[in-house]
């Protein structure tokens, strides 16, 4: 694949991002063949990575992938991430509102999963909603993964009524074109 503006920038960005704050999920379609990654973890187009700058293996990201050897279960992986791949970015913990989503790399199930959601919903919900938002906490390791990404209404782990009472986030992921 030969390396395009999108990606560089998209490059330069995850960069800027990840050096700024030293811990990141970054969501990435693994469907796709040109992913490095362990084959239990292929197929996931919502799969989520963790990056830290405590990690003790380097993390290279490139103008068109990220290069690292990661541990997964104990196991460590070479693995390359092609940066056509990685769709989203965002802090794990802390507010939620501080993410990256680049809408041309959002693969279109998850698009569609979106928008079957929104129809569900009503007008007023709607508005209120996250665009894309992570239910499951990820698995502390060198190289943490959960999937799948879903769209949420409210509490996460919360029970009903306390996310009923609870006050909603907006969107925590921006668009980036």
């Amino acid at each position: 694949m030969s390396l395009s503006f999108t990606n560089a920038a998209k490059a330069k960005k995850l960069r800027e991002y990840f050096n700024r704050h030293g811990r990141i999920y970054i969501v990435i379609d693994a469907t796709s063949d040109d992913v490095q990654l362990p084959d239990n973890l292929k197929g996931d187009p919502a799969l989520r990575l963790v990056l830290n700058v405590r990690m003790p293996q380097r993390i290279h990201i490139a103008d068109d992938r990220i290069d690292s050897d990661f541990s997964f279960s104990g196991r460590i992986y070479p693995c390359q991430i092609p940066m056509h791949t990685i769709w989203a970015a965002y802090l794990p913990e802390g507010e939620l509102e501080q993410g990256i989503i680049w809408d041309d790399s959002v693969p279109e199930m998850i698009k569609a999963i979106v928008q079957a959601v929104r129809s569900n919903v009503s007008d007023e919900e709607t508005e209120e909603l996250p665009d894309i938002s992570a239910a499951k906490e990820p698995v502390e390791n060198d190289a943490a993964v959960v999937s799948p990404i879903t769209v949420i209404n409210g509490g996460g782990n919360k029970d009903k009524q306390e996310a009923d009472a609870a006050p909603r986030k907006t969107s925590h992921l921006r668009v980036v074109k």
